[in-house]
Formats: C-alpha cells, sequence, structure tokens
C-alpha cells in the first residue's frame, strides 16, 4: 500500500509504502521510505510505536499511524 504524509517539521509531502508484518505475534506494518529505509510499526492501546526505530520524532510516528489506522483495522478484523 502507499500513502503520503506530510512531515510536520519540514512540511514536505512524503510517500510511503507499508506492508503487513508480523512482529512477535502482532499485527505491524513495516513502513518503507523512498530510500528504502524502513522501521515496523505496532499499535498498542491506539498508540502507535515504532517497534525497531526507537530515535524516531514520536509525532512523526503517530502522523503515519494515523494513516495506518484505517487499513490496520480492515486487515485485522477482515471488515472495514
Amino acid at each position: 500500500m502507499e500513502f503520503t504524509i506530510k512531515d510536520d517539521e519540514t512540511g514536505n509531502e512524503l510517500v510511503l509504502q507499508a506492508e503487513p508484518e508480523d512482529y512477535n505475534g502482532q499485527q505491524g506494518w513495516r513502513v518503507v521510505f523512498p530510500g528504502k529505509d524502513s522501521f515496523v510499526m505496532v499499535e498498542k492501546n491506539g498508540y502507535w510505536q515504532a517497534c525497531d526505530e526507537p530515535g524516531l520524532n514520536p509525532d512523526f510516528v503517530q502522523a503515519i499511524g494515523a494513516s495506518l489506522t484505517p487499513i490496520a483495522r480492515y486487515n485485522s478484523s477482515g471488515k472495514p
């Protein structure tokens, strides 16, 4: 899946890719940047966490999570 977010720090739009990925038994998303760097995100109690990239700005992680939330709910429940 491809989606676009706005980076609050720079104001630039970023086109990212996301692919479902199992992360220690949880539904996660591998988020891939244009330069092919990537990290996994999971949602816990309504809050998104970057699991393998601790230095990311939390606001940036939440912006990505806001774009993933509708898709994550569809894929985990099988219903929109």
